[in-house]
């Protein structure tokens, strides 16, 4: 009797063996961080146009404001500086994204007629494992409109960063007309975050290697910048 029981408890303990590896299995497939599609928020936007001497732009950030600004020019290879956009920057585009639905919409923001001439803007968002991108070259959606100008705007300003400082290193006197496009770009509104200019117009304000109109003239869009105009 001893020696029929004991073959069969063994291929129960086996059995058993079995069962407990598989549920274990299972159980570290569930939790495994990448298979469960969480994540931080991504935002990302995109303009192309082959006509443009910059014919592609990228501008993508995490939700905490760290990310990339990419651009190529025609005749140039590739240029990728880093990028912190400010808090209150992100929570604007996190609320257009939100009042828009993006995720859940299915909407093409792609006005009737085709203006390709103008190039095409691809906006792109990811949240809780999900991704969606929408692309067109024209919207007559307000909130879209607004979305893809804080975009523009972080593209324009972080150009005019890199601008400055290419100037500053190889050709200082040269320094004045780009502060001077800087101003235009801050009265019109196209810079996202005048704070982010902040730190490189105290640099100026003090560097003695650049002309005294340009320094002087740092000063002033420092006031503008303060007060807030």
């Amino acid at each position: 009797m001893h020696k029929l029981i004991s073959p069969l408890w063994v291929l129960f303990f086996i059995l058993l063996s079995g069962l407990v590896l598989q549920a274990q299995t299972r159980i570290e497939v569930s939790t495994d961080p990448v298979s469960s599609g969480g994540g931080a928020a991504q935002y990302h936007y995109l303009f192309e146009n082959e006509r443009f001497v910059t014919p592609r732009i990228e501008v993508s950030f995490s939700a905490d404001g760290q990310g990339q600004f990419r651009f190529t020019r025609k005749e140039g290879g590739e240029i990728v500086n880093d990028l912190k956009v400010s808090t209150p920057v992100v929570s604007q585009v996190r609320a257009l994204l939100d009042e828009l639905r993006f995720l859940e919409s299915t909407e093409s923001y792609q006005h009737k007629k085709d203006f390709s001439h103008l190039g095409r803007v691809t906006i792109s968002q990811s949240r809780d494992g999900r991704t969606r991108s929408a692309s067109f070259n024209y919207t007559d959606n307000p909130t879209m409109n607004r979305l893809v100008e804080i975009f523009r705007g972080i593209a324009t300003q972080e150009t005019r960063v890199f601008e400055i400082e290419t100037v500053r290193a190889t050709d200082p006197i040269s320094t004045p007309g780009q502060l001077r496009m800087l101003e235009n770009e801050l009265h019109s509104k196209q810079i996202a975050d005048p704070q982010r200019l902040v730190a490189l117009l105290q640099e100026i304000k003090t560097d003695e290697s650049v002309p005294l109109i340009a320094r002087n003239h740092a000063e002033r869009l420092l006031k503008e910048i303060k007060k807030g105009k």
